[in-house]
Formats: C-alpha cells, sequence, structure tokens
C-alpha cells in the first residue's frame, strides 16, 4: 500500500481547460484521461489524499463525492471549489488541512498554501495554483519547502508521497523543479 497525494483535478469544469491550457478538447476528453492516468497510477489498495478541488461543486457536494467515490479517493482536504461539501456528509473525512508523515520528513497539507498556520515550519503539500505561476508555486521549491501537486504539474495523475520524498532527498539547496517531468533528471 502506498499514500498519493493529488490537487485539483476540477472533474467537469470546462473552464480549466482553457484557463491551465490543458491539452484536451472536451471536458469528456479530460475527464476519460484524468480517470485513466489515475487508474494507471493507484492500485486499489492504495491511499489517496486529494487536496481540493475535485470537481467544480459550489452547491450540494454530490459531484464531489461522486468523483472522489470514482477515483477512490479516501481523504479530502477541502478546496475552494468544493465549497458544497462538509465533513459528515461524505463517506470520507473533508478537513481543512491536515498534517502527514513519511519517513523522515513531515508535510502539512492543504489547498492553499496561503492557508498554512503561521507557526508551520516545515514542508508544505498543496495545490490551488496548477501551473499558472511556476516561478512562484513549481512543483517542487527546496528552499521554499513547498510541493505543489495541482494535477497540471504532475502530468495529470497524483503522486506518491515515496516519490515526492525521494525526490527532495535528491535535491540540493536552489533546486525549482516546474513539474514532474523536470524531476525525471533526478532520478
Amino acid at each position: 500500500m502506498s499514500r498519493f497525494v493529488v490537487s485539483d483535478h476540477h472533474f467537469g469544469h470546462a473552464n480549466i481547460i482553457k484557463y491551465c491550457d490543458r491539452p484536451f478538447t472536451s471536458v469528456g476528453d479530460m475527464d476519460t484521461t484524468l480517470l485513466n492516468r489515475h487508474f494507471e497510477t493507484v492500485e486499489p489498495d492504495d491511499v489517496v489524499i486529494h487536496l481540493g478541488d475535485v470537481a467544480m461543486d459550489m452547491r450540494t457536494g454530490e459531484d464531489t463525492i461522486e468523483q472522489m467515490e470514482a477515483i477512490g479517493g479516501d481523504f479530502l482536504v477541502q478546496g475552494n471549489h468544493d465549497v458544497g461539501l462538509s465533513d459528515g456528509q461524505a463517506p470520507f473525512p473533508v478537513v481543512d488541512g491536515c498534517v502527514l508523515t513519511h519517513g523522515e520528513y513531515t508535510f502539512y497539507c492543504t489547498h492553499r498554501p496561503e492557508d498554512v498556520p503561521d507557526h508551520w515550519e516545515g514542508w508544505v503539500i498543496h495545490g490551488h495554483h496548477h501551473n499558472n505561476d511556476l516561478d512562484t508555486y513549481p512543483f517542487l521549491s527546496y528552499d521554499q519547502q513547498r510541493v505543489n501537486v495541482g494535477v497540471d504539474v504532475l502530468g495529470f495523475k497524483p503522486v506518491s508521497l515515496e516519490t515526492v520524498t525521494t525526490l527532495i532527498d535528491e535535491c540540493d539547496p536552489g533546486t525549482h523543479l516546474k513539474d514532474i517531468d523536470a524531476a525525471s533528471d533526478l532520478t
């Protein structure tokens, strides 16, 4: 069993294709590709921690629940497009933030990195910023101790905590990896 983190699928959200310059011709094409890449990566016994914006679900939470169940999501850190869902409504925990540990690393997980508690001094795993400001919010910023797990920087699939910690171990101070593909040179 592995633990995976991912954010910002935006299932069913047509405008996200243009907003993030996603290489899809339609919402159906995007949703199908996201699901296929998810299941090429995640095994049924793996744990999926989603860091928000599962779907464009601003009212009831039904779309978020449906898509989380489709991907086998185990835990949701609520994003700004998941506001229709509250903890207790879903068959999985819904929180504003959480702490994960893997090996010697401890991560604060949140949708928006701006919401990290002031007292937190360690690594942060977040979403929200997609691929729209890779200078500030790349996949991995060693000096800022941040990892952006939005699907737009992950090749549209989740990343394991094992991969994240291995990459951090391989990085030198100053390392700034814009996306997961840039990380392939390290391993």
